[in-house]
């Protein structure tokens, strides 16, 4: 009669048990000065010791669109729980970016543009946007960092096309944890997030959903590119981050951000302004003039902001898979 009696207080001991085993351990707090900062020192020693790819290579390189010979790993198609989908991204997931030389800094070196890049091959091959390298500037170089901190240089471009926005570059590394690619686009209404480094909020997972395709025709290039939208968020630092399905699978990659203004005089609904997603640090200008006092300006009217939404555009997985090339 006994037995009965200790099934119930066993029954909440196994309970208790697998539920502690299925919670979540406890967070880890990002530090993202210290991130930027290790960043910008590792790259900086590297840039020193003449590991990264030298300037005059890298803006030849990026100038000239060239189709890759990459073939993708595949998505298993199991759908996952979103915090699963972050953690398997998550070690592929890098801080991309470059120094420039400064010899008033300590090491010679100050930080410059910073995106994101997310691997595509084992053997180093990444994925960023072509406008990270739109630009390039002298005793500019540049590496990539992961989530546990290794820096590595940035050695090649292998291929890139400058209408799609898409360039995929080799680092020097190995054994790193490729991305499984879609093979199709999602439908409009799928579930979608997206990793990357918005705003130095470096490491920041976001969800939405797929809102359409279309296709932009340029003024100024007559040419035509196409597009997929999704209403997860993200900011400039977030160029190049994987957009990702239900699957952990890679479906898109951000790239550019629409902002729809009210219309009026000065800014009509049909010029809505295109923004890309690179950081940059703002140079301090050098003026060793001193400066005379100015008088004290009056306060301008407050202006109440036209922004009425901000579209997230990203290149969708047809135009990725389009610049890997590779054989099905």
């Amino acid at each position: 009669m006994s037995r009965p009696r200790l099934a119930f207080p066993v029954i909440i001991l196994l309970v208790s048990v697998a539920f502690a085993a299925a919670a979540d351990p406890a967070p880890s707090f990002v530090d993202d000065d210290d991130i930027t900062e290790k960043f910008t020192e590792k790259l900086s020693a590297l840039a020193k010791d003449g590991k990264c790819l030298p300037v005059k290579k890298l803006r030849t390189l990026a100038e000239k669109d060239k189709v890759g010979d990459l073939q993708p790993v595949q998505s298993d198609g199991k759908p996952l729980p979103a915090e699963d989908v972050y953690r398997k991204a998550l070690p592929s997931v890098f801080l991309i970016g470059s120094v420039l030389e400064d010899k008033e800094s300590k090491t010679g070196y100050v930080t410059g543009r910073l995106a994101t890049a997310w691997v595509l091959a084992a053997d180093g091959v990444l994925v960023t946007n072509w406008h990270v390298f739109d630009q390039i500037q002298d005793g500019e170089f540049y590496g990539v960092m992961d989530h546990a901190g290794k820096v590595y240089p940035l050695t090649d471009i292998l291929a890139m096309n400058k209408n799609s926005d898409v360039a995929l570059v080799k680092v020097d590394a190995k054994g790193l944890s490729p991305l499984p690619v879609a093979s199709v686009p999602p439908a409009v209404a799928s579930w979608v997030a997206v990793l990357g480094h918005p705003g130095d909020r470096h490491f920041t997972f976001t969800q939405g959903h797929v809102s359409r395709f279309n296709k932009y025709n340029d003024p100024e290039t007559k040419k035509s590119s196409k597009w997929m939208a999704v209403t997860a968020e993200y900011a400039y630092g977030s160029s190049g981050s994987p957009v990702l399905d239900k699957n952990g699978a890679v479906v898109g990659m951000a790239a550019l951000t629409e902002n729809i203004d009210y219309p009026d005089d000065e800014a009509p609904a049909a010029n809505a302004i295109r923004k890309r997603m690179v950081r940059r640090l703002a140079q301090k200008p050098k003026d060793d003039k001193p400066k005379e006092p100015q008088p004290k300006a009056e306060p301008a009217a407050p202006k109440g902001s036209a922004l009425q939404m901000v579209v997230k555009l990203t290149v969708p997985v047809t135009e990725l898979r389009a610049v890997f090339g590779g054989k099905e």
